[in-house]
């Protein structure tokens, strides 16, 4: 597969995207762990914490306050693609708060399914989305939107 191309507007969130996958495989049971990254499960969950306060939560608030409103009514996948990915917003948040009280014996499954959610996340906004955005919203709008700033 060769690498996606990224509108210039879009780019800073496509960049963002790369956090968020390390993340996810950090997460989840399956993968080996990362140097200088939390091997316990305690440390994943206050490391997950903190990305999402620091990372995430802003990153969606981007897409959802700033992104969303400018694309939206172009196409009806789209507007179906946005629905979508604010639904994912809304359980990444809720899997992230759940990790509070989780008791020791469910938090490794919570972590690994948050994992699994962020990764499926952040493929479908780059491989769909973006693109759908990219092939239909007219190129003034996508000029027009300014993100990261």
């Amino acid at each position: 597969m060769s690498p996606l191309k990224r509108h210039f507007s879009l780019q800073p969130l496509s960049r963002e995207h790369h956090e968020a996958l390390i993340l996810a495989q950090l997460l989840k049971r399956d993968v080996p762990d990362y140097k200088g990254l939390p091997t316990s499960t305690e440390g994943k969950i206050e490391h997950t914490q903190k990305i999402y306060e620091q990372e995430l939560a802003p990153h969606f608030a981007k897409e959802e306050e700033e992104l969303m409103p400018a694309v939206r009514g172009y196409s009806t996948e789209l507007d179906e693609l946005c629905d979508t990915i604010l639904e994912e917003h809304r359980a990444i948040r809720e899997a992230v708060e759940e990790l509070a009280g989780a008791e020791d014996g469910e938090a490794a499954a919570l972590l690994d399914a948050l994992g699994r959610l962020l990764e499926a996340h952040v493929r479908r906004e780059e491989r769909n989305w973006f693109e759908l955005i990219q092939e239909v919203v007219p190129e003034k709008v996508l000029k027009g939107i300014k993100l990261g700033a």
